[in-house]
């Protein structure tokens, strides 16, 4: 009894032992399997994840250049240059030297002369400008009393824009302003001159055996200083590198009042410049209207000369009415090329004015432009 028993325990732990060793070998095996299906690729490839790129900063996008810019019309491009158009008491003429980008435009006002012989000149010359000629009557006094008023030269300039923007000329604005005059058309310069403001604006004179004056005295022929002090005054500026003041003068002489060579002796005294003797003979110009005014061909030739910065006054010998005509005819030579010379120099300073601040054919005039100019046998009537 007892050994059955011992017999039927020893079974249970033979039995025991048994499922213990299986146990362990079954775990052994699949130890063995999982070892060997873990170096397999696909688990290798899990367990071991690539590792993560670097942090780099983010490369800016590369900046698109920009795409050329296509060039801004010029602002000249339309420009009507034939003939001229009136204006105010005056011809505006677009000559063929004037060019303008941007609408900025500088003006020549010319008193008493052919029309077409200035507007003409100034191409020959190579000045960029708009020229607009004034022609009012005989003798200086009807310059004078035109220019009385004081908004006249304001009003012929706000009629110069209109008229240039209606020409074509796109954004049409004033730039610089020079003033001209032959003979009797020193009467409005005179009174332009005479009051500050416009003083202010004008950037030039020019003068083509232009400007008499009273005599204090006639006995000693004393010139009245009070009629020029005007230009005076300018031709001061000029001397300071301020301002342009050319001046042509003839040996024409006149009892009744100062002569040109004696208002100039009187703006050089005051100024303490001493003439020099020269000699020299103005280009003649090569357009056909120039000798036109002439009754006879009598072109210039030069005697003296006096300078002091922009200030330039030129004496040429004469006496006669078609050597006083030749100070017009001749002005592409003497007087304009100061002034294209000098607006270059300037070229960077701005100006005032009311508004702010290219080649054609050459303007070619109706019949009878010359009619708003003085003839030959109105050229000796600068007097008051």
């Amino acid at each position: 009894m007892k050994h059955r028993r011992l017999s039927k325990r020893a079974e249970t732990i033979v039995g025991r032992l048994s499922l213990a060793v299986f146990g362990v070998l079954s775990i052994g095996a699949m130890s063995f399997v999982a070892l060997r299906d873990f170096n397999a690729p696909a688990i290798t490839a899990a367990a071991h994840l690539p590792a993560l790129p670097s942090v780099r900063p983010p490369v800016p996008p590369k900046a698109t250049p920009e795409a050329p810019r296509e060039p801004q019309e010029r602002a000249d491009r339309n420009v009507s240059r034939e003939g001229y158009t009136l204006v105010s008491a005056g011809a505006l003429f677009v000559p063929s030297s004037f060019a303008s980008a941007d609408g900025t435009f500088d003006l020549l006002i010319h008193f008493n002369g052919n029309a077409e012989l200035v507007a003409e000149s100034v191409a020959a010359a190579g000045l960029s400008a708009l020229v607009l000629v004034v022609n009012v009557g005989v003798g200086s006094g009807a310059y004078d009393t035109r220019y009385a008023a004081p908004g006249m030269l304001d009003f012929d300039v706000a009629r110069v824009i209109e008229t240039a923007a209606a020409r074509g000329l796109r954004g049409a604005r004033l730039g610089r302003l020079a003033l001209a005059a032959w003979s009797a058309g020193y009467g409005a310069i005179g009174r332009i001159l005479a009051r500050d403001e416009a003083f202010s604006r004008v950037s030039a004179v020019l003068l083509c055996d232009a400007l008499h004056s009273n005599f204090v005295d006639k006995g000693s022929r004393e010139v009245d200083m009070e009629r020029i002090a005007p230009f005076v005054r300018f031709a001061e500026k000029a001397a300071a590198g301020e301002k342009l003041f050319v001046m042509t003068h003839s040996e024409i002489g006149e009892f009744r009042y100062a002569t040109t060579t004696e208002t100039s002796d009187a703006i050089l005294r005051v100024i303490g410049i001493e003439r020099s003797r020269t000699i020299n003979w103005p280009d003649r110009p090569s357009f056909p209207l120039a000798r036109a005014v002439m009754s006879t061909e009598r072109w210039l030739e030069q005697r003296s000369e006096a300078r002091r910065g922009d200030l330039r006054i030129a004496g040429y010998r004469g006496f006669k009415e078609d050597d006083h005509i030749a100070h017009l005819a001749q002005m592409s030579s003497t007087v304009l090329p100061s002034l294209v010379e000098y607006w270059k120099r300037q070229q960077g300073r701005a100006c005032v004015s009311s508004g702010s601040r290219c080649a054609g054919a050459l303007p070619q005039a109706p019949p009878g432009l010359s009619a708003p100019g003085p003839g030959p046998a109105q050229a000796l009537d600068p007097g008051r």
